[in-house]
């Protein structure tokens, strides 16, 4: 739950869709959409506050014109699903299930404290459902199964994929996605070398000469350096 509210639902690396197993989805459900119903939503400097409002109102309205369009189309909704009748741009938590393919849950990224519950039938169909999508950002994947743990980190088509921990952003490590989700990466080593020039200095064997040659564009032995390279002159 905590990976679907944090920042009151509106991170791009919060949880956006929950893919179940079948033979413990009904009770996920359950359970899920129980807490989610139990926040205490209210103001954000108040340290009780579970959950706050939104940025603004028009996220506050697209995100009710998704959510209605989902159900329109045929999803179920086991708590929320409407914004609440208190002043600023607040929306009940929200757990959306039997979401039809095409419907905005299904293909957009909601932004805001809805959750959509996907059912899936094996590893197979959960690792389908999964890269079912245009976005990469990230995945958290959650089992104690060595192969599976396997099969997670290398099929999901995702930037980044946290086994047993909800997806995070940390300085050590590259952050990036596929997809729709970009391409490049930030922080870590990889991030620092985003803002770098790389100069690319090819020097060849030294060729016989009646004077002092210099060789430009040759291909024998490459350097690359990021600033004031030297060239050695034979």
């Amino acid at each position: 739950m905590k990976a679907r509210i944090f920042n009151n639902g509106q991170s791009c690396i919060a949880a956006k869709r929950f893919i179940v197993e079948e033979s413990i989805a009904d009770r996920f459900e359950r359970v899920f959409a129980e807490k989610m119903a139990a926040l205490k939503v209210g103001d954000p400097f108040d340290e009780k506050t579970e959950l706050g409002p939104l940025s603004t109102a028009d996220g506050l309205a697209d995100l009710d014109r998704d959510v209605k369009k989902t159900v329109e189309a045929g999803a179920k909704v086991l708590t929320g699903g409407k914004p609440l009748a208190r002043p600023g741009n607040f929306y009940a938590p929200t757990v959306l299930t039997n979401i039809p393919k095409g419907s905005p849950a299904h293909k957009e990224e909601l932004f805001g404290p809805v959750a959509s519950v996907f059912r899936a039938a094996d590893l197979d169909d959960a690792i389908r459902i999964a890269n079912d999508s245009r976005f990469g950002l990230g995945a958290s994947a959650w089992t104690n199964d060595k192969n599976e743990r396997e099969r997670f980190v290398n099929d999901l088509e995702s930037g980044m994929v946290f086994i047993n921990r909800m997806v995070a952003s940390d300085p050590r490590m590259p952050f990036g996605g596929v997809k729709w989700s970009g391409h490049g990466r930030e922080l870590g080593a990889h991030g620092i070398r985003e803002f770098t020039n790389i100069k690319t200095v090819w020097i060849s064997r030294r060729m016989s000469c009646t004077r002092s040659c210099v060789l430009l564009a040759c291909m024998n032995r490459s350097y690359s350096r990021s600033r004031n390279p030297s060239t050695r002159v034979r």
